[in-house]
């Protein structure tokens, strides 16, 4: 959303911030509320002494050790301590009020010297530095206070570490789980020659156990595993051993096979666990009848099968599985040793069935990218289980009145609306029906999908009247098949085969008829409005593994319209479009309307450096073309690409660059219709970081334009030229406020032009001439406040 604010509304923005900031300069001491006799834990150092120490980890290890002192300092930023300064600006000994919760709540309190046990934390990175090989070392710390401001800085004095000369998989072979131990030797995560290290011999440990688990070891653990070390072996080197403990159950030492498997399909918290009665589906006992759930649509997703060794890794695939049905919210796996038949396991699965329908009525305040906005509502129906296969059926009815509320206008509103004008209205009605299978639903016998994503078969139908009063009428029917599937965490493929669009105008206005005459490249655009073809989009992304520094995101679509129609039209020798025949050969149609020809290729790409929890680099790039041909001369409208606004080029409102360096006369500036192009390309990079609370700063730069494939009269300058590219580019900066309550994020982000691509050569750069507010005169340039909900990517 983009808000246009008047000059006095501005004016108070600013007396605010000046406010602020005389607060935080009255608390900006920040030992204030430090007592007497004590100090401020300003920060601290660790250095690691690895002369001696050939592997040289001195920087991996200071690190490490510095991640063990306990408290940290107060929250810097560029040496600041913003969270420290509002604790000191509001501090207070009364318990409630304004200034206690601004104080606790966005505030944080000295972290006193007296809190920091610096003989603890020396033991703690002697044990850490022990964990890692160096047996002999020594830690020392030593403490600095100048103007009630303490550093500390430890030391740690390292030699060479004891490393691994040989590796030993257990003393015995009388079991078979002796053998399995033998044969996972070869992968073991501990390499001879390499220095000792705890944590990578608890990670064997634990991967040990995952693949025992995966070969029946249903009651093994981790725990049951102990490594023994012999030091004497002289040089600063040792010998593992890996065998299993002496007191170990015997059942923990055998594989087990799954016997029967229960299925409880319509399971309550308040019924007992015990079997009741069951029908015989395959090899599975599915409880007590198919009334909810048909057994067929549920056992696609169990993948434990009877007389199957156990596995961890079936156990893991079924329950996500399951969960990911729509009908059920809860689902429970557990097994229990068959009572008649040694070394096996029976499982039961509780499945504990969704509310089943649900009806819900949003009031909404809606806005787009072309600066409209207004009030809505919507009505939606949901069904988790139409159909008794899981299916999700969902029917939503919307409303909507919108206003301009940003954006170019022509002179004459101005002049018509005074300062602060009125955009144009619109009004939009909508239905729209959804039928999600829980399954893909094809005429040919396809093999279940061995993964924990659910695949999808989505059915979609929908209606919109849309009445643009000063314009035009539209009318758009919409409708799709697609599957949806991900093969593993990482990679999700979306394919639609079928998708169909239809927009046709309805009654139009003598205004916009006239528009339509002036801008033939528009006019095209809005008769081209019927495209049947196919999607297929690619996405990869690691943004859902956690504790990575670096994640991306990389999402490839590939759009084509008309080809098959086209085809067919072909072998049926239909005339080929043709514009500049005498006379021109109309384009061909289906069921009365020209449809659309082209294909359309793009990728948004992203990347994202955490630096730490809260703190993140994140950058994007985005490039598209489309390739209008055949039955069509221009893409359709709303296939085409725009750029600029809250979630794209900050310092630019929605819709207002390019194509090209193209400036969109007085007359014509209106909702940026015309706006649009055939090929983007925009960069992004943002810089986020804590404030206080649950308050997030940004600091961002944008950039990118939209141009066309063939030059338009209409649209003078539009035409992309590679050696115009840097040139041609709108460059923005800014810095953004956000409120962050994990599940719900409010974005403020003012965005300062740097350079308008559409002004003449020389003058593009308009950084220096930047006027401070956000209502800028005629020519003039100012910041732009965008106003969103979520992070712009």
């Amino acid at each position: 959303m983009i808000v246009s604010i008047p000059r006095a509304f501005a004016n108070s923005i600013r007396l605010l911030f000046l406010l602020l900031a005389a607060c935080l300069l009255q608390g900006c001491s920040s030992t204030k509320t430090v007592p007497q006799g004590d100090a401020l834990f300003a920060g601290f150092e660790v250095k690691v002494n690895d002369e001696k120490d050939s592997s040289k980890r001195g920087k991996e290890l200071e690190t490490e050790l510095s991640a063990t002192v306990r408290p940290t300092p107060n929250a810097s930023i560029l040496g600041m301590r913003p969270k420290l300064w509002i604790y000191n600006a509001f501090y207070t000994e009364k318990e409630k009020g304004l200034k206690h919760w601004i104080q606790n709540k966005l505030g944080e309190p000295p972290v006193l010297l007296s809190t920091v046990d610096t003989t603890s934390i020396n033991g703690t990175m002697h044990a850490k530095l022990q964990n890692r090989g160096y047996f002999y070392n020594t830690v020392v710390s030593d403490t600095t206070i100048k103007k009630k401001m303490a550093t500390i800085k430890w030391t740690a004095t390292v030699e060479e570490p004891y490393r691994i000369r040989n590796i030993e998989y257990t003393l015995s072979d009388s079991l078979p789980i002796h053998a399995e131990l033998k044969a996972m030797q070869p992968n073991s995560l501990l390499k001879k020659g390499e220095p000792y290290d705890l944590d990578i011999m608890l990670a064997e440990r634990a991967r040990i156990d995952q693949v025992l688990k995966n070969k029946g070891y249903y009651f093994f653990g981790p725990d049951m595993l102990i490594f023994s070390t012999d030091t004497t072996v002289g040089n600063r080197q040792l010998d593992v051993l890996l065998r299993i403990k002496d007191i170990v159950p015997a059942r923990a030492l055998m594989p087990y096979r799954i016997e029967d498997v229960f299925i409880n399909a319509n399971f309550s918290l308040a019924d007992s666990l015990a079997v009741s009665d069951t029908l015989k589906f395959e090899t599975y006992n599915y409880i007590p009848n198919e009334n909810y759930v048909k057994a067929k649509h549920v056992i696609t997703s169990v993948f434990i099968q009877k007389d199957s060794v156990y596995s961890r890794r079936n156990h893991l695939l079924t329950v996500n599985r399951l969960m990911g049905l729509s009908a059920y919210k809860f689902v429970n796996l557990q097994y229990a040793p068959d009572t008649a038949r040694e070394g096996m396991l029976d499982a039961f699965i509780f499945m504990t069935p969704a509310l089943k329908k649900s009806l819900r009525v949003e009031a909404q305040m809606v806005s787009k990218s072309n600066n409209l906005a207004g009030p809505g509502i919507t009505a939606s129906f949901r069904n988790r289980n139409a159909f008794k296969g899981s299916e999700m059926l969902s029917l939503e009815l919307t409303g909507r009145f919108e206003n301009q509320v940003g954006g170019q206008r022509s002179s004459s509103e101005t002049e018509n609306n005074g300062e602060n004008p009125v955009g144009l209205n619109s009004y939009e009605l909508g239905i729209q029906a959804n039928l999600t299978f829980p399954r893909i639903v094809s005429p040919f016998d396809l093999s279940n999908l061995r993964t924990e994503f659910v695949p999808k078969t989505r059915m979609s139908l929908g209606y919109t009247y849309l009445n643009r009063v000063q314009f035009f009428q539209m009318n758009s029917i919409n409708a799709s098949y697609a599957y949806n599937w991900r093969p593993r965490q990482t990679i999700t493929h979306d394919f639609t085969p079928i998708n169909l669009q239809y927009v046709k105008l309805g009654s139009r206005t003598e205004e916009f008829d006239s528009l339509l005459q002036q801008n033939t490249f528009l006019k095209s655009s809005f008769e081209e409005q019927f495209i049947i073809g196919s999607i297929y989009q690619f996405t990869f992304s690691t943004l859902s593994l956690e504790n990575k520094r670096h994640q991306f995101f990389s999402s490839a679509t590939l759009d084509v319209s008309g080809n098959l129609v086209s085809a067919l039209h072909s072998l049926a020798g239909a005339d080929k479009r043709d514009a500049e025949a005498d006379p021109p050969i109309a384009p061909r149609t289906l069921l009365g309307q020209a449809y659309s020809q082209y294909t359309r290729i793009d990728n948004d790409f992203r990347y994202y450096y955490n630096i730490s929890d809260k703190s993140q680099i994140a950058t994007r790039l985005i490039a598209g073309v489309g390739f209008p041909y055949g039955n069509s001369l221009t893409m359709p409208y709303v296939k085409q690409f725009s750029i600029g606004g809250p979630n794209s080029i900050r310092a630019f409102r929605a819709r207002s660059i390019g194509p090209g360096t193209y400036n969109v006369p007085d007359t014509l500036a209106f909702s940026f219709f015309d706006q649009t192009g055939d090929i983007k390309l925009e960069a992004n990079i943002e810089y986020r970081f804590p404030i206080a609370g649950f308050f997030r700063g940004a600091l961002f730069l944008d950039a990118g334009n939209i141009w066309l494939i063939k030059e338009s009269a209409d649209k003078e300058g539009g035409k992309f030229k590679a050696s115009n590219l840097l040139g041609e580019l709108a460059v923005g900066t800014g810095f953004g406020l956000r409120v962050d309550v994990e599940f719900f994020v409010i974005r403020f982000d003012f965005g300062i032009p740097v350079r308008v691509p559409f002004l003449p050569p020389g003058e593009r750069n308009v950084l220096s001439d930047l006027k401070f507010g956000f209502n800028p005169k005629p020519g003039e340039y100012g910041m732009v406040l965008n106003i969103a909900i979520g992070y712009p990517f």
